[in-house]
């Protein structure tokens, strides 16, 4: 038996059609909405169109490229600290240009502030932190290395190890002299 219990003939409970909530913010200016064509970073694939901060949620969304397409954007989420909605629209394809009631947007291809990632990091120096006393300190700080955070870690170990061991050894000497 599969642990459910069902009587001869009869069928497993049915609970109806599902309950949808929709939830609409109040008195909210209609807003347009702030476009952007996303393409793939890395590697082929389709492109995105992003409508973001509009108002009302009902708008219709127009892909054109070698496949126009028309979507509706009735199912958008909101966004609740702004009161606002944003979808994202996509035709499988190359979008070209991007419009949603009366805003658009085109593609472009400007890839001048994109960083190379493929670049290897350069190698990573302990900084110099001056103290309060005018001295320096040679700290390393956000290493990214994983052997050199254990070893901080383990430096800062031994330091209040180190410290609990003074304390514990004077105040056992002051009991001594005082008893």
């Amino acid at each position: 038996m599969d642990g459910a219990m069902h009587c001869q003939g009869q069928d497993p409970l049915t609970f109806g059609n599902p309950i949808r909530l929709t939830v609409k913010p109040k008195d909210v200016p209609a807003t347009s909405p702030f476009l952007s064509i996303l393409s793939p970073f890395k590697g082929d694939g389709p492109d995105i169109c992003l409508a973001a901060g509009f108002s009302p949620e009902d708008k219709t969304m127009t892909l054109e490229g070698k496949n126009p397409k028309v979507l509706q954007t009735k199912d958008a989420p909101l966004v609740k600290s702004t009161k606002t909605y944003y979808y994202a629209g996509f035709s499988g394809d190359d979008i070209q240009k991007c419009k949603v009631d009366g805003e658009n947007t085109e593609k472009t291809d400007d890839t001048s502030d994109i960083p190379d990632i493929t670049e290897k990091p350069k190698s990573v120096t302990p900084l110099f932190c001056p103290t309060k006393a005018g001295t320096s300190s040679s700290e390393f700080i956000n290493t990214g290395d994983p052997k050199m955070n254990s070893m901080n870690l383990l430096v800062t170990g031994l330091r209040i190890l180190l410290a609990k061991c003074v304390a514990v050894n004077a105040m056992m000497t002051v009991k001594a002299f005082i008893f």
